[in-house]
This record gives C-alpha cells, structure tokens and sequence, in this order.
C-alpha cells in the first residue's frame, strides 16, 4: 500500500469537478488510505485556502512544490491538468477522467481560437465569475493541452467518472481504466436521509427547472413555444436553497452537453423532481443517467412540440410519472457504496 495519496485540484475554484477531487480525499481517508489535496494554480494569485464548501471534507492541504515524485506515492490528476505528467516518473499516477469534452475540445487550437473570439461576450454574461478569475481563465484556456493517448507513460493508468468516459477512455488507451464514480456533495446526501421520510410528492408546484449556463437558449425557445409553462433557472444559489427548489419542483431539464455524468441532475432526481435530457456526452448513457428512452431526446433542437407535449404529461400526472426515475434514484443513492469499493480495488 502506498505511503501517500495526492490528489491534485485547481486552487479556488469551486464547480464540480474540485467538489469532486475534495470527495476523492474524504473517501480515500475514510477507506484507511493517507490521502492529501493539492492545490495548484493557474494563474500567478497565490493565496491558498480550502474553500468554504469543501471544509466538510478536508481540513489541511499542500501545494504541488511539496509533493515529492517517490515511488512510493500514488498521484490522481483530473484530466484537466494532464501538463502535470512530466513531473511524475517515478510515482504511480492515475487520471481520473471527471470530463471527457472539456479535455479533447477545449484544448483543441480551434476552440482557443473561439474561445478568445467570444471573449468579451462571456465576461459580460459570467461577470461574477470573470471578474475574480480572468488572468486564471486566459491562462487555463491557454495551457490546456489534449491528453496523448498514442504516447502514454508506463506509470499512467486510468479512472474514469462516468460510463460515457469510461467507454471513450477504453476505446483509445491500452492501458489499465476503471469505473470510479463519485457521489454526490457529502451536504446533499446528509440532507437527503435527514429529509428523506417528510419528501412530499403532493405539493410541488408546475415549475420546470433548468441550467441556464448549459442550455438557457433553447430553454428560451421552449418557452417561447409553450407560454404557459413556467421554466425557473438555477442561478446564484447556496446549496440549501438548491435542495428547497428541488423540493418544490415538478421536473429539472437539461439539453446541454454532459461531459460527465453532471451533478445537478442527480441532486434533481434524488430530492423528487423528473427528469428531461437530450443524449449529448453522457446523457446518452444509460449507466449515467438511467431513465427511460422516452424522456431523451437526441434531435431536441427540432423536437419542441414532442418535448412539451412530455412535458405537459410529467406536470398532469407527476405521482405515476416519477415512478419512472425510481431507478435514477437508487443509482444516485448506490454511489458512495460503489465509490468506496472501487476506491479499495484501485489503490489499497
């Protein structure tokens, strides 16, 4: 068993993917093992601290400079910061694939060069984010670099965070990949079984929930289609008043891309809302988002009437309908369960 785990995470930033490496350290650490975040940056902002959300699952952290490439050190980078490799020749390092479309497109010279084209756009649009963190961003996007499977490195070996990256990552390594599924936020689940038994079906409101940073367009366009439906975005909130709407919600859609399994869908499903996706990345995998065909729907952008008309049934008849992600629900519920013995399979 390996002295030390290091699980490498961007510094302060708070999205899913750090949610996720902060869980990794957690479960690893529950599982025996001696795990440690390590923060890196990416721009030349130097100041360090673990972020308030993810106190709940580490206490301490190092930064890169203090890792120390031994042979007896397992090192886990997310697939975004793959330029790590050359420092590792001689510790046993994993990539755990939290994303499959962010790594082989966003490092692409053609989404740089679109990215930079729409540039001032974003900023306008995400200035909460962009206002704190643009020298971070244009570095980011810059440094990005397409992870070569054609050359890999003898001590690499995969992890993968959904099916969808999983079937990807299989297909063009010859190297060790494995299932390594996250749970959801350690918060949402505690709330969940303290909340599980007073979950009321009866009284939720006719409000469709959607991401407006994944697919606010077409939302609009779905609105325009059927005026009478109310679409509510999930915009600007702490994660207890996320739970709220997610309790009073009929229904969560969602038709921008997947490039992981998504966490707000799951957090949807779990505290009672339906559930409506395209088939973009892994919402087009059963074994990441298990509900029945009839609620993807792959053309979407020319499939407004069929989505409302499903819509306006979830909304008629939601005790029956819900019935249809009980399985969607028992996934999410199994994760940590699952999460923790591929945890034990891959690195004890």
């Amino acid at each position: 068993m390996a002295k030390k785990v290091f699980v490498f995470c961007p510094n302060d930033s708070i999205t899913g993917g750090p949610d996720a490496l902060h869980q990794m350290v957690f479960y690893l650490n529950k599982s025996g093992l001696n795990a440690e975040i390590v923060y890196f940056a990416f721009s030349s902002k130097h100041h360090y601290s673990v972020p308030e959300p993810y106190k709940i699952y580490v206490s301490s952290f190092l930064t890169e400079n203090l890792v120390v490439d031994s042979s007896d050190a397992i090192v886990i980078l997310p697939e975004s910061a793959v330029t790590k490799l050359k420092l590792f020749k001689n510790a046993k390092v994993f990539i755990w694939w939290l994303s499959v479309d962010n790594n082989i497109n966003r490092s692409s010279f053609f989404w740089k060069l679109y990215y930079f084209a729409t540039l001032p756009a974003r900023v306008v649009v995400n200035w909460d984010y962009y206002r704190n963190r643009f020298s971070e961003a244009i570095v980011k996007t810059i440094q990005a670099k397409t992870y070569s499977f054609e050359h890999e490195f003898t001590n690499v070996d995969h992890i993968c965070a959904s099916h969808y990256a999983y079937d990807f990552v299989s297909r063009k390594s010859s190297k060790k990949v494995s299932l390594c599924i996250e749970p959801i936020s350690k918060h949402f689940l505690e709330k969940y079984y303290k909340d599980k038994t007073s979950l009321s079906l009866s009284k939720r409101s006719d409000i469709i929930l959607y991401n407006p940073k994944k697919c606010e367009a077409f939302v609009q366009q779905l609105a325009a289609f059927a005026s009478d439906l109310t679409f509510e975005p999930l915009i600007g909130l702490s994660q207890e008043q996320l739970i709220e709407k997610y309790k009073k919600a009929k229904l969560y859609v969602d038709f921008g891309p997947f490039p992981g399994a998504e966490r707000i869908p799951k957090e949807a499903v779990l505290f009672g809302c339906s559930i409506i996706t395209g088939r973009r990345g892994a919402s087009n995998f059963y074994g990441d988002v298990p509900i029945p065909d009839e609620y993807k729907f792959a053309d979407y952008q020319n499939q407004k009437e069929q989505i409302v008309k499903k819509i306006r049934e979830i909304l008629a008849d939601y005790d029956k309908k819900n019935c249809d992600f009980n399985v969607y629900r028992e996934t999410v519920l199994n994760l940590e369960q699952n999460f923790e013995k591929s945890l034990k399979e891959n690195f004890q």
